[in-house]
C-alpha cells in the first residue's frame, strides 16, 4: 500500500560539525552522489559587518530510518570558487555537471550576479563559464548593458583588498550573526558613501569608512530616514537600548514575515534605491555584454541542450527592478541570445517559480513593485510563444518552491510554502504558507490540493520562503531543507507523495476483461514503465472492501502476464479494479477493469440445433449450438470456455470392421456464452461428444452427451438449417413426447387400489419411479426445445405457438410432479403393509434353501466309492431341484426390487450360487474321471516294446494339472479318491520310463521281481497292465535305485572300453638331440598329457560309485597304469631336461671339466644310463608299456639324484664366476652358462653383451693374421642404443677366462671414452669452438662418440656461466644467457640442414640440453644470481675437467661425484625441466649421503626415466629391475651383490608389489651395503658371502603408493631410502 501522505521530520547523523547553518536563497539540485547544496543567506555579515551570503557546498545524504547526513565538499586543490551568492539558480546539465547563474552577491549594498559557473561533481572542482560574444551584427540589447564587475571593495586603510571570509566555506566557513539591532547609522552612511565613492571613481579614504563624511544631501537623507527608523522603534513602546522591528501582519498563531522584513532592513533597501537612482552610469566598470543583465530571484530550466532564462530580480549596477525578458544559453557554444516571443508573455516578476516539460516552458507566480501573481503562463521554446495557460492555485504568492515530478500517466509538479497574499492586501500583508498544491500534467491541466494524511497534533513544516526543496524518486517524496520565516531554517522535513504521483509504471488495460471465479486463467496486463523496478508483482483485484492478488511475470516494459485469483469465496461474479505493484514500490494510481463471472457448469449446458438431429442432408455443412450456463442455470454472456469436441461417423474399413473415423469441424466463439459448431459428414452415423474443460483441467461431458446423428443422401430440403424441416420436425415430436409421457404417468399412477392388489400398487409405484428417473431429461429436453425456438426467433421464424405449448406442457410437468409427490403420500400405508408381508416371505424361502443345502453333503456324488454311473444321476436330480427354487425365488425378487428391499434376497441369492456352486463342482470332478478312465484304460492295453514313457507321463502330468483346476473341496472322500488313481499314475509313468533304458539287463529283472513278490517274463509282447499289476508305484524308490544301477553300470563298462582302446595308440614322440641326432629324446605329446588328466579323473569318479563291485577289479587295474604313466613320464620329462642341460657343459666345455673333474667323471657315467632308458623307450614307444615297466621309476630316480648333484656343483661353479664378473649377476643362469659354455670362443660370447653392458651391442674383432683359430682382438664397438661406432684407440686381445677378458672389455671402453673426451676437450678450447656456434654445431656433428660430445658441452657451459659471473658487475650473466641462446639458434639451424639418423640425433641431444642450460641462466638472470656460491646455481648439475685430475667430475651442491664413463651409445636424452633438476639434487645428496633413493608417484609420471636420465648425466650403467611378488630374498641378494661389487646403479621399478616377507629381509641386505659404503670398506659380508664393495654404487625404488596389491614398506627400510615425491 502507498505510504500516507504526511510530513515527517528527518533528524541528523553522523557528526555534529558537519552541521550546515540555518538559512535562505540556497539550492538542492539532485545529482547522483546525493542533493548537492549550494550558497543561500545564513546571518553571516562581511567585514564592514553587513549582512552577506555565502559560497557553501555540502552533499545531502538520505539514509534509512528517518535520517540524514551532511557532507562538506573538498574541492580540488585546482578548483576556484564563484563569488558568494544567495537567491541564484541551479540546475543539472549533465549527469556530472551542475550550472549556476546570477544571484545576490552583495545585500548592502545591493549587486547581482550575471556570471556562470560548472561544477564538476566527478573530481569535484569549480570552472567558471565564459560566454561567448553573440555573432558580429547580430547585437541586441544585452550587449549594450552595462554594469558593474564583481568584485570585493572592502579595503583597509592603506588601500589594500582585505581578506574576505566569504571564499569559506562548509563549517569552517561560519561567521558569528550579530544582532540585528546593531546596524548603526553611521555604517549604513558609510556603505552609501563608499559605494557611491566607488561609482564615481573617487578615492577612498579612511574617513569614508569612519562614518562617511561627505555630500550635505547624503547626510540629510540619511539624517531624516535614520529619525524616522527610530521614531518608529520608540512608537513600538519598547524599553532598552536594543528596538524592537515591526513583523508584518501574520493572521496565524506562530510569527511569520519575509525575509529581511525589519525596518531596519526596509530602510536598507530604500538607502539603496536612492543610492541607485542617485547615480550616474558612467561606463567606469562595464557588466559582461554576453550575459543577461545581473539578477536574481529568477529561474533557468533546462531545455534539451539549452537553458533558458526567466525574469528576476536585480539589474546594473545597484538597481533593483524585475525583470520578464527570455535568455536562452546553448550549452554547446555557450552563447546567451535573447529569446524575441511572440504571444502574452508574463509580467515582469521575480521571486517566480519555473519547470520545463515536452518542448514548453511554464511559469507560475512570483511578484513585482506593483503586483503578486497565481497565475501560470507557457512558453512553446521551439516557436517562442507565450501564452496564459489561464489555470491558477489559491491565492498569488511568491518566493514559494517548486518540484516537477515524473509520473504515470501524467507528470505532477508540486508547489510548496511561500509568501502568499492570503488577506488580498499586497505584497504588504503577505503571510508564509506551509501548504502544498499540485498540478496534474494530464491533457487537461489541474490543480489539487491533497489531503495532508495526519493527525492534528503531529509536526509539521513552519510557514516559510525561501526554502529548497528536491526530489527522491526511489522512495517517492519531497524533500525540503531550510527557509526563511522570521529566521532563518536548517529543518530537514520530508513528504511521501507516492498516493499523488504513484510508482514508475502504470496499468491501463486487462485482456481478456473477464474470466471465471475459480481464476488460473490467463491475462496479459497492459500498461508502461514496467522494467523500471525489480522485484516481485503483485497484480490485485479489488471490488469494495474485498480483494485477491496473484503473482505475475514481466514480458516487456508494457506486458506482464499472470494468472487470475481465484474468489469464488471472497468477491464473486463482480466488476474488479486491477492494480500492479512490483518489488517495494507502491500499487499503480492507474487501474483497470475486470469482470468476474460464474464458471460455466457441465452438467447445465446443453447443446441444440440440426447437428444433433436424425436424417439430415449428407454431404451439406450442418450446425449446432452450444450453450453454456452456470451453477445457477443461466446462460453464460461470454466466451473463451474449452471444449473436447469430437465428431466421428462409422464407417467399414478394408477389413471389414466397423471403425469411427474423425470428421473435421469448426468451433466458432460468438463471445455470449454460445459456441456454434460446423461439420460436413457422409450418409451414416455420427458421434458427436463434446466435453467441457472444467476449473480443474478435466473434461466434463455436456449433458445429453455424446450424441448420434444420422445423415442421408435422400433427406428433405434444408434439413440443415435451424429453421429447416428437421428442426421443425424434432420440435413437434419431442413436444409430443413430453405430453405422451405427462399423459402416461398422469394415468397411470391414478390407478384405484384395492387391499391386497400388490400387482397393481407395483404399477403406480413404477410410474411414480419414472417421474423422478424421467426428470432431468424431461429438464433438458425443454431446455433444447427453448433454447431452439430463441434461436428461430432470432431468424425471424414465429416461434409463439411452440413456447404457448411449451409452456403450458412445463406447466403439466410441473403439476404432474407435484401430483406424484400427493400420490406417494397416499399410498405409503398400503406400501408398509405389502412390503412387511412378503418380507415375511422372503424370510421363511431362506430358511427352506438352508435346509435343503444341509442335507447334499450326504448325497451320492460326494463318494467315490459310489461310482460313477450313480453321481451323475443324483446330480442332475438336485439341478432339477434348484431350478425350481429360482423360479420362485425370480418372483419374490420383483416384488423385493418395487418394495426397494431387493437386498433382502441376498442371503437366498448366495444359498443359492453355493449350491449352484458345489453341484457345479461336483459336476467338473466326475466329468474329469470320465476323462481319465478313457485315457488311462488306453495306456493299459499298449506292447511293453510300444510303450512310449515320455508321452505317457505327458497326459498324466497334464491330467494332474486338470483335476487342480477342478474347484471342489479338496477334502472330500470324492475329491480324494480321484486324486489318489491320478498320483499313481504319476508314479508309475516316470519308473516305466527308467525301465524301459536299454542299461536294463536280466540281473536287474531278477532284482525287481524279488523286490515286488511276483514274477514275470519281460519280453516286448507283454502289455503295459502286467506292469501295472506289479504295483510298482508301491516302491518307486528301490525301482529308480534298480534302474540307476543299471545305468551306472553302463557308464562304467564304457568308460573301461574307451581306455582300453585309448591307450593301445599312446605312443611317444621323439625328436633327435641337438649335439648327437643319434640319442632321440622322447616326448609326450600336450594332448596326451591332457587326456590322461581326464581319464585319471575319470577312474576315480568310478572308485566314489557304489555300483563299483561289478567292475573293481578292471578299474583297479587302470588306476594304477595310469598312475605309473603319469609319474613315470614327469620324471622322464626332468630327466631329459636336466641331462640335456648339464651335457652341454659336462660334456662340451673344457673350462667346466677344467675346474670340475670330479663331477664331470660322475656325470660321463649318468649320460650312460640316461643313455640307456632312452634307447629302451625309443625300442617300446609305447607310454602304457614303457612306464609300467617294473623298476622303470626307481631306475629314473636315481639319475635324477645324480644329476642334481653335478648341477649344484656348477651352479657353485656359476656363483664364483659372478664374484669374478659381478654384472654376471644380472642375467639369467641360461644366459650365464651359454657364456660360460663358450668362453673359448669370444666371437660367440659377444652377442650377449648387451645382457650386461648397457648400451653395447657387440664388438668389432680382428684375429691375428688372420688365424681365426686363435683368440681375436676387439679393435671397436657398436651401440645397441642408437647407431654408433667407437673405435678402441688400442686393440683388446679377449685371452684367458671369459670373466677376465670381459672385466677388460669395461676398462678398454672406459678408458676410449676418457680418451675422445680430452681429446675433445682439447680440440673444443684450443680451436675456440665455443666462439663460433656454427664451428661448435660441426664439433658436436663430427665427433666421435656422442658421448664425449655431451660432456665437452655441458663442461663448456658451466665454464661459460661461471665466468659471467665473474663479471657480473659487466652484465656478464646477461651476457652469457644471450650467448648460449645464439649457440643453442645455431644447433636448430644445423638441423635444418641434410644430417643423417646417427648425427641428428646427437644434435637433438645437444639441442635438450642446450635449451635447458639456457632456461637456467634465464632464471638466474631473473633472480639477479650474482655468485657461482648462490644455491640456484649450485642446485644444478655441473661437470668440470680436473686439470690435477685430468678427469671430468660431476658436481651438485657439496655431492662430488667422477664421470662414470659407462657407454650410453648415441640414444635420445630426457627433457630436463626444474622439476628434474629438483629431482636430481635430491637423489645426489641421497647417494652423497650413502642411502638409497624412493622416487614416489602415480603410474606414468617419469620416475623410473628421470633415474635412468640421472644416471646417463653422470655416465654410470642403471639396471632396471621390475619387483614381482614372485622374487625372494635370494634374488634379491644376488642383484645387491651385483651392484655392490660392479659400482653399478639399480632402479627397482614398483617396488611395493615385493611381499612384506621379502620386503623385511631387504631391509637387513641393504642396510649392509650402506654400512659398508660408510666405513669405506673394500669387501662385506651379504648373505654369507664375501663381496667387493665399489662405493659407486646407486640403489633406487619407484613407487605407485596407494595402489590395489603394494606393500606397506617397513619403517627400517622406509628410513635407508630418501622419498622423492
Amino acid at each position: 500500500m502507498p505510504f500516507p501522505y504526511g510530513w515527517i521530520k528527518l533528524n541528523q547523523s553522523g557528526d555534529a560539525e558537519r552541521t550546515v547553518t540555518p538559512r535562505a536563497g540556497h539550492t538542492l539540485t539532485p545529482m547522483s552522489q546525493g542533493f548537492f547544496m549550494f550558497g543561500g543567506m545564513d546571518g553571516r555579515r562581511n567585514d564592514q559587518g553587513n549582512p552577506a551570503p555565502n559560497s557553501d557546498l555540502f552533499i545531502l545524504k538520505l539514509g534509512n530510518k528517518g535520517e540524514y547526513e551532511w557532507q562538506p565538499i573538498e574541492l580540488d586543490a585546482a578548483s576556484q570558487v564563484p563569488p558568494v551568492r544567495t537567491l541564484h539558480s541551479a540546475v543539472g546539465t549533465s549527469p556530472d555537471e551542475i550550472f549556476i547563474w546570477g544571484g545576490i552577491h552583495s545585500a548592502m549594498p545591493f549587486q547581482t550576479l550575471q556570471d556562470g559557473w560548472i561544477l564538476d561533481t566527478s573530481c569535484m572542482e569549480w570552472k567558471p563559464i565564459h560566454f561567448k560574444a553573440a555573432p558580429a551584427g547580430n547585437k541586441g540589447a544585452a550587449a549594450r548593458r552595462m554594469s558593474g564587475q564583481i568584485q570585493d571593495r572592502s579595503v583597509d586603510d592603506a588601500g589594500r583588498k582585505k581578506g574576505s571570509s566569504l571564499k569559506l566555506r562548509g563549517s569552517k566557513a561560519r561567521a558569528s550573526v550579530s544582532g540585528r539591532g546593531s546596524i548603526s547609522f553611521s555604517s549604513l552612511a558609510g556603505a552609501a558613501t563608499r559605494a557611491v565613492s566607488d561609482r564615481r571613481g573617487s578615492s577612498r579614504t579612511s574617513a569614508a569608512a569612519a562614518g562617511g563624511v561627505g555630500s550635505k544631501k547624503w547626510n540629510g537623507i540619511l539624517q531624516k530616514k535614520m529619525g524616522l527608523m527610530l521614531s518608529s522603534s520608540r512608537g513600538g513602546g519598547g524599553g532598552g537600548g536594543a528596538s524592537s522591528m515591526k513583523m508584518r501582519k501574520n493572521p496565524g498563531p506562530s510569527p511569520t514575515g519575509n525575509l529581511m522584513a525589519t525596518s531596519e532592513e526596509q530602510f536598507h533597501e530604500e538607502l539603496v534605491a536612492m543610492v541607485s537612482q542617485g547615480q550616474k552610469d558612467d561606463g567606469s566598470a562595464s557588466a559582461d555584454p554576453n550575459a543577461p543583465p545581473p539578477r536574481s530571484n529568477h529561474t533557468t530550466s533546462l531545455h534539451e541542450n539549452s537553458l533558458i532564462l526567466f525574469g528576476g530580480h536585480g539589474g546594473i549596477g545597484y538597481s533593483r527592478r524585475p525583470f520578464n525578458d527570455t535568455w536562452v544559453l546553448n550549452l554547446d557554444n555557450q552563447r546567451w541570445t535573447e529569446m524575441a516571443c511572440h504571444g502574452n508573455p508574463p509580467a515582469p516578476r521575480s521571486g517566480h517559480q519555473a519547470f520545463s516539460k515536452d518542448g514548453c516552458v511554464y511559469i507560475f507566480a512570483g511578484w513585482n513593485n506593483e503586483l503578486q501573481f497565481n497565475d501560470l503562463f507557457m512558453l512553446d521554446v521551439e516557436n517562442k510563444d507565450w501564452s496564459d495557460v489561464d489555470l491558477s492555485w489559491g491565492v498569488p504568492r511568491w518566493n514559494c518552491s517548486l518540484q516537477l515530478v515524473e509520473a504515470i500517466p501524467s507528470w505532477r509538479v508540486f508547489v510548496f510554502g511561500g509568501t502568499a497574499d492570503l488577506t488580498g492586501e499586497g505584497r504588504t500583508g503577505g503571510t508564509f504558507d506551509n501548504r502544498i498544491g499540485a498540478l496534474e500534467l494530464a491533457e487537461q491541466f489541474r490543480w489539487s490540493d491533497p489531503q495532508l494524511e495526519m493527525k492534528p497534533d503531529e509536526p509539521m513544516p513552519a510557514p516559510r520562503e525561501h526554502s529548497a526543496i528536491c526530489y527522491d524518486k526511489d522512495e517517492s517524496r519531497l524533500i525540503i531543507f531550510g527557509g526563511w520565516a522570521n529566521k532563518w531554517l536548517d529543518d530537514v522535513w520530508q513528504i511521501n507523495v507516492s498516493s499523488i504521483v504513484g510508482p514508475p509504471y502504470a496499468i491501463s488495460s486487462v485482456v481478456p476483461p473477464l474470466g471465471p471465479v475459480t481464476g488460473q486463467m490467463k491475462v496479459t496486463v497492459y500498461g508502461v514503465g514496467f522494467m523500471s523496478t525489480n522485484g516481485i508483482v503483485i497484480i490485485e483485484f479489488t471490488a469494495g472492501k474485498l480483494s485477491a492478488q496473484t503473482q505475475g511475470n514481466v514480458i516487456s516494459d508494457e506486458v506482464i502476464e499472470c494468472l487470475t485469483p481465484a474468489v469464488a469465496s471472497t468477491i464473486g461474479p463482480k466488476e474488479c479494479q486491477v492494480r500492479v505493484q512490483i518489488g517495494p514500490r507502491d500499487f499503480t494510481t492507474t487501474l483497470a477493469k475486470y469482470s468476474y463471472f460464474l464458471n460455466t457448469v457441465a452438467d447445465k449446458s446443453l447443446c441444440f440445433g440440426p447437428g444433433m438431429l436424425q436424417e439430415q442432408q449428407a454431404n451439406q455443412e450442418t450446425r449446432f449450438v452450444i450453450q453454456c450456463r452456470n451453477q445457477n442455470g443461466e446462460n453464460r454472456k461470454s466466451g473463451r470456455d474449452e471444449f473436447v469436441i469430437t465428431v466421428q461417423q462409422r464407417v467399414v474399413n478394408s477389413e471389414g470392421k466397423e471403425v469411427l473415423r474423425d470428421v473435421p469441424f469448426e468451433v466458432n466463439d460468438q463471445n455470449d456464452g454460445k459456441y456454434e459448431v460446423k461439420y460436413i459428414a457422409d450418409e451414416g452415423e455420427v458421434v458427436v461428444d463434446v466435453k467441457l474443460i472444467d476449473e480443474n483441467g478435466k473434461p466434463q461431458r455436456i449433458r445429453g452427451s455424446p450424441f448420434r446423428p444420422t445423415f442421408s443422401k435422400m433427406a428433405r430440403n434444408k434439413a440443415n438449417e435451424h429453421a429447416g424441416p428437421v428442426v421443425t420436425a424434432w420440435l413437434a415430436s419431442t413436444l409430443k413426447s413430453l405430453d405422451e409421457f405427462y399423459q402416461n404417468t398422469n394415468t397411470g399412477h391414478q390407478t384405484k387400489l384395492k387391499d391386497g392388489d400388490v400387482m397393481n400398487l407395483i404399477k403406480v409405484m413404477n410410474h411414480i419411479q419414472d417421474m423422478y428417473k424421467e426428470e432431468d431429461t424431461l429438464i433438458l429436453r425443454q431446455d433444447e426445445i427453448f433454447e431452439t425456438l430463441q434461436q428461430l426467433d432470432r431468424e425471424g421464424v414465429p416461434s409463439d405457438k411452440q413456447l404457448k405449448v411449451l409452456k403450458k406442457t412445463g406447466a403439466n410437468l410441473t403439476q404432474l410432479k407435484e401430483d406424484i409427490v400427493a400420490k406417494e403420500k397416499e399410498i405409503q400405508p398400503m406400501m408398509q403393509k405389502e412390503s412387511a408381508k412378503y418380507k415375511d416371505e422372503i424370510v421363511a424361502f431362506e430358511e427352506e434353501l438352508k435346509t435343503y443345502q444341509g442335507g447334499l453333503r450326504k448325497e451320492a456324488y460326494y463318494y467315490y466309492k459310489s461310482g460313477l454311473e450313480l453321481a451323475q444321476k443324483r446330480l442332475n436330480d438336485v439341478t432339477n431341484d434348484l431350478n425350481s427354487f429360482d423360479s420362485r425365488m425370480e418372483d419374490l425378487l420383483h416384488i423385493a426390487t418395487n418394495f426397494n428391499y431387493p437386498e433382502d434376497l441376498n442371503g437366498s441369492k448366495k444359498l443359492m450360487a453355493a449350491m449352484r456352486e458345489d453341484v457345479a463342482n461336483c459336476t467338473g470332478l466326475w466329468n474329469f474321471e470320465v476323462q481319465r478312465i478313457k485315457i488311462t484304460e488306453g495306456f493299459l492295453v499298449i506292447k511293453w516294446g510300444n510303450v512310449v514313457a515320455g508321452d505317457m507321463e505327458d497326459e498324466i502330468k497334464a491330467l494332474f494339472k486338470k483335476l487342480k483346476e477342478v474347484k471342489v473341496d479338496r477334502k472330500s472322500d470324492c475329491f480324494t479318491g480321484v486324486q489318489d488313481v491320478v498320483k499313481k499314475w504319476t508314479i508309475f509313468c516316470p519308473l516305466i520310463g527308467e525301465l524301459r533304458d536299454p542299461a536294463m539287463r536280466t540281473r536287474h529283472w531278477t532284482q525287481l521281481m524279488d523286490l515286488c513278490g511276483k514274477s514275470i517274463i519281460v519280453t516286448p509282447d507283454i502289455l503295459l497292465r502286467d506292469m501295472w499289476n506289479l504295483e510298482l508305484h508301491k516302491f518307486p524308490d528301490a525301482v529308480e535305485d534298480t534302474a540307476d544301477q543299471a545305468k551306472q553300470e553302463m557308464k562304467m563298462e564304457n568308460v573301461l572300453k574307451k581306455l582300453a582302446k585309448e591307450w593301445t595308440n599312446v605312443d611317444f614322440g621323439f625328436e633327435p638331440h641337438k649335439n648327437n641326432p643319434e640319442v632321440l629324446l622322447p616326448k609326450l605329446a600336450d594332448d596326451k598329457f591332457e587326456m590322461l588328466e581326464e581319464h585319471q579323473v575319470q577312474v576315480q569318479n568310478m572308485f566314489a560309485s557304489r555300483f563299483l563291485a561289478t567292475f573293481e577289479t578292471e578299474v583297479v587295474t587302470w588306476q594304477k597304469t595310469l598312475s605309473n604313466v603319469a609319474e613315470t613320464s614327469a620324471l622322464l620329462e626332468e630327466v631329459k631336461r636336466s641331462w640335456v642341460f648339464l651335457e652341454n657343459l659336462f660334456i662340451y666345455s673344457d673350462e667346466v671339466k677344467k675346474e670340475l673333474p670330479e663331477d664331470t667323471d660322475k656325470f660321463v657315467g649318468l649320460d650312460m644310463d640316461v643313455k640307456e632308458m632312452l634307447m629302451n623307450c625309443n625300442q617300446i614307444q609305447s607310454a602304457k608299456e614303457f612306464c609300467n615297466q617294473s623298476n622303470i621309476y626307481q631306475k629314473l630316480e636315481k639319475v635324477m639324484e645324480g644329476l642334481e648333484m653335478c648341477q649344484k656343483a656348477l651352479f657353485e661353479f656359476m656363483d664364483g664366476k659372478k664374484r669374478a664378473f659381478p654384472r654376471f649377476y644380472f642375467m639369467s643362469s641360461n644366459d650365464l652358462l651359454d657364456v660360460l659354455s663358450n668362453g673359448n670362443q669370444p666371437a660367440k660370447v659377444v652377442p650377449q653383451f648387451p645382457k650386461f653392458f648397457i648400451a653395447i651391442d657387440s664388438f668389432d674383432l680382428e684375429f691375428p693374421d688372420g688365424d681365426e683359430t686363435q683368440r681375436p682382438n676387439a679393435v671397436g664397438m657398436n651401440a645397441c642404443v642408437g647407431k654408433e661406432f667407437v673405435p678402441f684407440p688400442e686393440p683388446l686381445p679377449l685371452i684367458g677366462k671369459v670373466e677376465s677378458y670381459l672385466d677388460k672389455c669395461i676398462d678398454w671402453f672406459r678408458m676410449a671414452l676418457k680418451f675422445f673426451a680430452k681429446k675433445d676437450i682439447g680440440e673444443y678450447y684450443e680451436k675456440k669452438i665455443g666462439a663460433d656456434g656454427v664451428l661448435r654445431g660441426k664439433f658436436i656433428a663430427d665427433s666421435t662418440a656422442a658421448q664425449c660430445a655431451l660432456l665437452v658441452q655441458l663442461v663448456s657451459w658451466v665454464l661459460l656461466v661461471e665466468q659471467g659471473f665473474e663479471k657480473f658487475e659487466s652484465n656478464g650473466v646477461h651476457d652469457a644467457w644471450q650467448e648460449q641462446a645464439e649457440l643453442l639458434l645455431k644447433l636448430i639451424e644445423l638441423t635444418m640442414t641434410n644430417l643423417d639418423k646417427p648425427t641428428r640425433q646427437k644434435v637433438m641431444c645437444a639441442i635438450t640440453l642446450d635449451a635447458h642450460n639456457r632456461d637456467v641462466q634465464e632464471r638466474l638472470v631473473l633472480e639477479k644470481v650474482e655468485s657461482k656460491d648462490a644455491f640456484q646455481w649450485q642446485s644444478m648439475l655441473k661437470c668440470y675437467w680436473r686439470e690435477e685430475k685430468d678427469d671430468a667430475s660431476m658436481e651438485i651442491c657439496d655431492a662430488i661425484m667422477p664421470y662414470g664413463y659407462e657407454y650410453l651409445g648415441n640414444g635420445p636424452r630426457l627433457v630436463v625441466t626444474p622439476l628434474t633438476d629438483r629431482i636430481y639434487v635430491t637423489a645426489t645428496q641421497s647417494l652423497w649421503l650413502c642411502m638409497g633413493c624412493a622416487p614416489q608417484g602415480p603410474a606414468g609420471t617419469g620416475k623410473t626415466e628421470s633415474t635412468k636420465d640421472l644416471a646417463n648425466a653422470v655416465a654410470k650403467a642403471c639396471y632396471v629391475i621390475n619387483a614381482a611378488p614372485e622374487m625372494d630374498y635370494l634374488s634379491l641378494a644376488d642383484i645387491y651383490k651385483g651392484l655392490s661389487s660392479s659400482g653399478t646403479w639399480g632402479c627397482f621399478d614398483e617396488f611395493n608389489r615385493l611381499v612384506p616377507e621379502v620386503l623385511s629381509v631387504c631391509t637387513v641386505q641393504f642396510k649392509a651395503v650402506c654400512d659398508a659404503i660408510r666405513a669405506h670398506q673394500n669387501r662385506f659380508m651379504l648373505q654369507g658371502d664375501e663381496i667387493f664393495l665399489d662405493p659407486e654404487i646407486g640403489c633406487y625404488i619407484t613407487m605407485n603408493p596407494g595402489y590395489l596389491g603394494r606393500s606397506e614398506l617397513p619403517e627400517g627400510l622406509k628410513a635407508l631410502f630418501r622419498p622423492i615425491t
